[in-house]
């Protein structure tokens, strides 16, 4: 019989689209759901989403840039970010003491064996030895990304004999194989198009497969409250929400 994990990545605060590919996942039937890093920040609901995937006992969630951010109260901008400190300041306000040290916990990856194969699950790729929440483990973001530039950012899994890593943080999906398969999930919230994306990854002893999911949701809401509720809400929904041919 045939097992699912659903994958989803980068909900970014966003409650609709989170809500929405959950129960596309849940009739699915998913055995696990894996959210590769970045639950809070840039969206409206930073607080809401985060509880919700904590309360379930079958998500895992794998640290990102700003969750790791949120958990070292990290608040100035990073190289090349476009998310403002006044922005994270206001966020990390609405979260709690309780979800910090859950977060603290995330692991940067994880690892599952489906149908003879090992898949690696983490936000993006990273730094190994990874030894303290201290130190910035994520390598640079790939613009362009290509199976020569993957295989060499991607080296840390090399001793691990992953067949496929599945990831997120750039919010554009991309399937890209070279010494194993590159599979960007994707955002669920952060990105143009009014629809939560993620994977089904299906297997049994036999083997594995992957597929795309998506699931529409109402881009207006999401609009409504940043605009009214958050700070640099405006620009924030300019940068990641609008299609650069609408600016």
């Amino acid at each position: 019989m045939k097992k699912k994990i659903g994958v989803i990545s980068d909900v970014h605060g966003n409650f609709a689209a989170l809500t929405a590919i959950l129960q596309l996942l849940d009739e699915e039937k998913c055995n696990e759901i894996i959210h590769t890093g970045d639950v809070i920040s840039i969206g409206p609901n930073s607080f809401e989403c985060l509880e919700l995937l904590l309360s379930r006992s079958d998500v895992t969630l794998v640290l990102g840039n700003h969750d790791r951010d949120f958990a070292m109260n990290h608040t100035a901008v990073r190289n090349l970010s476009n998310v403002p400190a006044e922005h994270k300041v206001q966020v990390f306000a609405t979260l709690t003491e309780e979800q910090r040290q859950k977060v603290e916990k995330f692991p940067l990856f994880v690892t599952r064996n489906c149908g003879g194969a090992t898949l690696a699950f983490a936000h993006y790729a990273f730094v190994q030895p990874w030894t303290s929440m201290e130190d910035y483990p994520f390598m640079p973001l790939q613009t362009e990304p290509t199976a020569e530039k993957f295989d060499k950012i991607f080296a840390s899994l090399d001793k691990m004999n992953c067949d496929a890593v599945f990831f997120g943080h750039k919010h554009s999906p991309c399937d890209i194989v070279g010494k194993r398969i590159y599979v960007d999930v994707g955002s669920v919230g952060c990105h143009p198009d009014p629809i939560a994306c993620g994977i089904v990854i299906e297997y049994d002893e036999n083997g594995w497969s992957y597929r795309r999911v998506s699931v529409p949701y109402d881009m207006n809401v999401i609009r409504k409250a940043m605009l009214e509720k958050l700070a640099c809400g405006d620009h924030l929904f300019d940068y990641y929400f609008l299609k650069h041919s609408d600016k």
